[in-house]
């Protein structure tokens, strides 16, 4: 692979569902890696398109560029490009070269991404996107790797923040047709262990029907707005007296609770366990939000109180998994999430 090869192979990996013109696609490596010039992305372009790694399609005058994933040498390729955006962060960043080395004698066990490696460095933290392998006892591989995770941040005095997904759950987000984290995720990742079981599992959702769409902005949740938010709650089953809903962005339920957290009143914080009992929830991704955000105490607060009412595996480990990081709960008052839940049905759901 050479240079150009690989800024290409970057550029397009940062959403693979869509097709890109070649001089759009030569602005966007210039802004990436601050040179290209359009005869060589063009060239390079046409010979990729031969070893079957690129798909051009042609509309019109123009060509549109976009990877072919159906083919599976695409995925080697991949691969050995994120050994060299790798490569390219390390000889930059001690910091990372020490955190690569922890991971690597601590957690080899599939897949892992640094999400915004060099953005979260500058802040003193850093973001795992971690793929479980398939397993039946998901519960304790994700608190043995919380407590691995625990350890490394003390010894190299990182805040680390990580996503846990098993396979289901990641597919299950990445099909997803509301704005979520982990597609966000995806578009700033560099990988950090096992690039090409990384791609094969895009490669493979992607045979399975799964649009491969990256949200290249990342949604934060204390800027959503307040019709997005009455949108979703009246989405999610809870609607509010007096409130206009109108048609908006669809956002996961995940984003919403925490906006909801940040947020703080009392009427917006009721309805976080109607919705969260009434739709299915990705309590990994739920957990990862409310530690990134500072909401936890809270949510746990409010999860202890569910238990009490509605009980399910999933909540039952969420609350374990936060009780072992030794989150202050702020307690929420066990009759009023009685009253809550029965209102709105949320016991039977």
């Amino acid at each position: 692979m050479d240079e150009m090869e690989f800024r290409i192979l970057d550029t397009l990996s940062r959403n693979p569902d869509r097709a890109v013109s070649i001089n759009a696609l030569t602005k966007e490596i210039r802004q990436l890696h601050d040179t290209a010039h359009y005869p060589n992305v063009y060239k390079t372009l046409h010979r990729l398109n031969e070893d079957g790694l690129v798909r051009l399609t042609k509309t019109g005058n123009s060509s549109l560029a976009s990877l072919d994933l159906e083919n599976r040498q695409a995925i080697t390729a991949l691969s050995e490009m994120e050994l060299w955006k790798r490569r390219f962060l390390f000889e930059r960043s001690a910091e990372l070269r020490r955190l690569r080395d922890s991971v690597f004698d601590d957690l080899l066990i599939g897949p892992i991404s640094l999400i915004d490696a060099e953005g979260n460095m500058k802040l003193n933290r850093a973001e795992l996107l971690i793929q479980l392998p398939e397993c039946p006892k998901k519960a304790e591989m994700t608190e043995s790797l919380l407590k691995i995770l625990g350890r490394l941040e003390g010894r190299l005095n990182l805040r680390i923040d990580a996503l846990v997904l098993d396979k289901a759950d990641f597919s299950s987000l990445l099909a997803a047709r509301d704005r979520n984290q982990l597609k966000e995720m995806l578009s700033r990742q560099t990988s950090l262990m096992a690039p090409d079981i990384f791609w094969s599992n895009i490669r493979n959702a992607w045979a399975r029907g799964i649009r491969i769409h990256f949200d290249q902005e990342e949604t934060r949740p204390d800027k959503i707005s307040e019709e997005h938010i009455l949108h979703n709650l009246a989405r999610f089953g809870y609607k509010e007296l007096g409130a206009r809903v109108r048609e908006s962005l669809d956002i996961g339920i995940e984003y919403i609770v925490t906006a909801l957290l940040l947020r703080g009143g009392p009427r917006r914080v009721s309805a976080i366990p109607v919705i969260l009992a009434k739709n299915r929830t990705t309590y990994a991704l739920l957990l990862f939000l409310a530690k990134k955000y500072g909401v936890q105490g809270r949510l746990l607060g409010i999860l202890k109180a569910m238990e009490k009412q509605k009980t399910d595996q999933d909540l039952r480990n969420a609350i374990r998994m936060m009780e072992m990081t030794q989150v202050k709960e702020v307690k929420f008052d066990d009759a009023r999430m009685k009253k809550l839940m029965r209102t709105y049905d949320a016991l039977e759901a």
